[in-house]
């Protein structure tokens, strides 16, 4: 075999696997951005369900976007449900409270009480303990 020969078959072997290494790269490449985008759904996930504790009136965006998520459907509940005593326990108690003075220290007390309960919610959400939430999570108004 002749030098040229030699090194046209050594440049077309070089090529050959520079072509190789540029599929592989590309192949690397498609995959971080795969794990990218499951990684975004699930933070942006974890801020609608976040959502559903920190503005209860939201609680229905969770089911509009992931209807068939069991999570979507548990943390739209707990939202739906801590909506709910939030403000009717507000409201009755306002209402009490404007007959005897002394019950809006309960006001108080009540509103911070649904507000931890939200924060507990939230949490549950970030850290992904599939826990309900103490006290109110055992009533199911969405199944």
């Amino acid at each position: 075999m002749s030098e040229k020969e030699f090194n046209t078959e050594e440049t077309e072997c070089n090529k050959a696997s520079e072509v190789e290494v540029e599929i592989v790269n590309e192949k690397e490449n498609n995959k971080n951005k795969s794990v990218n985008i499951n990684s975004d759904d699930e933070v942006t996930k974890k801020i609608l369900f976040s959502l559903c504790y920190l503005f209860g009136i939201l609680f229905f965006v969770p089911l509009l976007l992931y209807k068939d998520d069991s999570r979507a459907i548990r943390h739209a509940n707990e939202g739906l449900v801590l909506l709910l005593f939030s403000l009717v326990g507000n409201v009755v108690l306002g209402i009490v409270s404007g007959f005897l003075w002394f019950f809006s220290i309960f006001i108080g007390l009540y509103s911070l009480f649904i507000f931890v309960l939200g924060i507990i919610g939230i949490v549950y959400v970030v850290t992904d303990q599939e826990k309900e939430l103490p006290l109110l999570g055992k009533i199911k108004l969405i199944k």
